[in-house]
């Protein structure tokens, strides 16, 4: 008798195990894909909104621009209005033997609220796009290509479209990984995102040194943009697959909320930073946030396995 019997271990144990955890790694990537095809179909507006809008202001002023958004969200919301009666009238709460977390759940909990800790690095490297870019590209981009003048908000629209256009070929490349048994878990797949973010914004950083004061070519940050776009993908839809996969189900609506509360987190703190824009040039501007952003993948690679640990415990 080996020690491995003694002990109750089986072959068939042994093959069990394989399969449970073949099941939680195939869902854990389903997951993440079904909730990057809803981040995907969010974005559509994302694109068509910055596109149709900013033109519009381009062409005959702003009003015409938000005369256009406020009917188009007037359509949503008829749209939801006459969806209504679809929904069922009453969904029943599960209950619970206990609403209090055990040890263990408490211990998920406090995982994944670290990650969502750490995806506040990327989110402020990501979101400076709505807020200080626009004002960059007004004063150092050449918008002109020919007679016609590139509408600022466009550059927003193509880190949505990067974000649509991107979705065929991150499960391309995940499927391949998948294949060797080298996909990435969702931890390392936010870290991708950090560092990713962090190069999009080093893209800024090396063109304005190289142009100094000579005005940029559209194209720059066109590429930064669709960095930043794709980086999303890799951080944002992912955490919202990992929470809803991993939170205990008496916390997990309430962690899926925190989670969206990072978004107002981060969105606060690209506010005060760009308070600094006017201090700072614009290559330390820039480089201040690949920084950060860079902060996000230190801090999985220096605590990502713990993390995935403490998560694959539940």
């Amino acid at each position: 008798m080996t020690a491995s019997t003694k002990q109750g271990t089986t072959p068939q144990s042994f093959a069990e195990a394989a399969l449970r955890l073949s099941g939680k790694t195939e869902d854990e990537a389903r997951r993440t894909r079904g909730f990057i095809l809803f981040s995907t179909a969010i974005n559509v507006g994302a694109v068509a909104g910055p596109l149709l809008c900013g033109l519009l202001a381009q062409v005959y002023g702003w009003h015409y621009g938000f005369g256009v958004a406020a009917i188009l969200m007037l359509v949503g919301l008829a749209t939801y209005l006459h969806g209504y009666r679809y929904l069922p009238a009453k969904v029943q709460r599960r209950s619970y033997e206990s609403s209090r977390l055990s040890g263990a759940e408490r211990r998920i909990v406090g995982a994944l609220i670290a990650v969502m800790i750490i995806t506040v690095f990327q989110s402020i490297a990501y979101f400076q796009i709505f807020n200080v870019m626009p004002v960059w590209i007004q004063q150092h981009v050449a918008l002109n290509v020919g007679s016609f003048r590139i509408p600022i908000p466009w550059y927003q629209s193509v880190s949505s479209f990067a974000s649509i256009v991107g979705v065929p070929l991150l499960f391309w490349i995940w499927g391949r990984q998948a294949l060797r048994r080298r996909e990435p878990d969702d931890i390392a797949k936010i870290g991708i995102g950090a560092w990713m973010a962090a190069a999009s914004n080093l893209i800024l950083v090396a063109v304005i040194v190289v142009c100094g004061d000579t005005p940029i070519e559209p194209l720059w940050p066109l590429l930064s943009c669709v960095g930043l776009g794709i980086a999303f993908l890799y951080y944002w839809p992912t955490l919202l697959a990992l929470v809803s996969r991993a939170a205990p189900a008496k916390a997990n609506a309430t962690l899926m909320g925190i989670a969206y509360m990072s978004l107002f987190v981060s969105n606060t703190l690209i506010g005060w930073l760009g308070g600094f824009y006017e201090q700072l040039r614009p290559a330390a501007f820039w480089a201040v946030h690949a920084a950060i952003a860079a902060g996000g993948g230190v801090l999985i690679v220096v605590f990502g396995r713990r993390l995935s640990r403490a998560l694959q415990a539940g």
